[in-house]
C-alpha cells in the first residue's frame, strides 16, 4: 500500500496546546531531566512514562472488547504486535510528529526507541489535556479502523448522550390495619336520667302529705354495651 493511502487511512491525530505541545515537540536532549513544579506535566520524562502505560492499557482493552472474545494468550501476542518498533515508527512519522521535532542531531529520530519516546510523549499530552476516552477514540481506530472504538468503562460512549437514568419506583404505603376481631370494651354505664322535676316535686309533696316513704331502686337489663335500666318506686308506711 502506498504511504500516502496509509496516511489518510489513519485518524485524526488529537491536538495538543500550550507549553505541553512546545516541550513535545522539542527533543529531551534539549530540555535535561530536571521536574519542572510551576508545569503541568514536569518534564517529558514523566509524560513519556504515563504515554507508555495509557497506551499499553488502551491497545489491550481495544483488543481485549473485540468479537468473537480473543484468548489471554492472543491478547498479549496482539498487543505486542500492534505496539511493534515498526508500527510505532510508522505512526511517529505518517503523523508529522518527526518533523516537528526540534533536535540538534536529527538522526537520533531513527531511532527506534527514540520515536517510542517521543510517540508516547504525545500519548501522555493528550491524555494529560484531553482524558482517557479521547484517546480511546483515537488509539481504538489505530489498533482496528474498522470499529468504533469502546468506551471508557465508567464513562458513556463517545457517540451517545449520557443515559438518562430511570424514575425511581412508586411508593406503595401500606394498608391500615384491619378493624380488632372483638369489641372494644363498653363504657361505663350511666345511670338512667331523674324524672322531670315538676312532676317529681308534686310526687314527693304528695307522699309527705300521706307519710309515705320513697326508695327508688333501679335495674339495669340487657347487654352491658347496649343497658335498658327500669327505676322502681317503692313507697313505704
Amino acid at each position: 500500500m502506498a504511504m500516502n493511502n496509509v496516511k489518510h487511512s489513519l485518524p485524526p491525530l488529537p491536538p495538543i496546546q500550550g507549553d505541553l505541545m512546545l516541550d513535545v515537540y522539542t527533543h529531551r536532549s534539549m530540555l535535561g531531566n530536571d521536574v519542572d513544579e510551576n508545569t503541568v506535566h514536569g518534564n517529558t520524562e514523566r509524560l513519556a512514562e504515563l504515554g507508555s502505560s495509557v497506551l499499553s492499557m488502551l491497545v489491550v482493552y481495544t483488543l481485549y472488547s473485540e468479537k468473537p472474545m480473543l484468548p489471554a494468550h492472543d491478547l498479549k501476542v496482539r498487543q505486542a504486535d500492534v505496539l511493534s518498533d515498526k508500527n510505532i515508527g510508522d505512526w511517529f512519522s505518517l503523523y508529522g510528529i518527526k518533523a516537528k521535532i526540534r533536535c540538534t542531531d536529527r538522526s537520533v529520530l531513527d531511532r527506534p526507541e527514540e520515536a517510542r519516546f517521543l510517540f508516547n510523549s504525545y500519548v501522555g499530552a493528550v491524555y494529560t489535556q484531553k482524558g482517557l476516552q479521547e484517546v480511546m477514540n483515537w488509539i481504538g481506530r489505530l489498533v482496528n479502523p474498522s470499529s468504533e472504538p469502546p468506551a471508557v468503562p465508567g464513562e458513556t460512549s463517545n457517540n451517545q448522550p449520557a443515559a438518562t437514568p430511570p424514575p425511581p419506583p412508586p411508593t406503595y404505603y401500606s394498608q391500615p390495619p384491619p378493624p380488632p376481631s372483638t369489641a372494644p370494651p363498653p363504657m361505663p354505664s350511666m345511670p338512667p336520667p331523674a324524672p322531670s322535676q315538676g312532676v317529681l316535686a308534686i310526687f314527693n309533696q304528695t307522699c309527705m302529705q300521706r307519710g309515705l316513704t320513697v326508695e327508688w331502686k333501679p335495674e339495669m337489663t340487657g347487654p352491658p354495651h347496649n343497658p335498658r335500666w327500669e327505676v322502681k318506686c317503692i313507697g313505704k308506711l
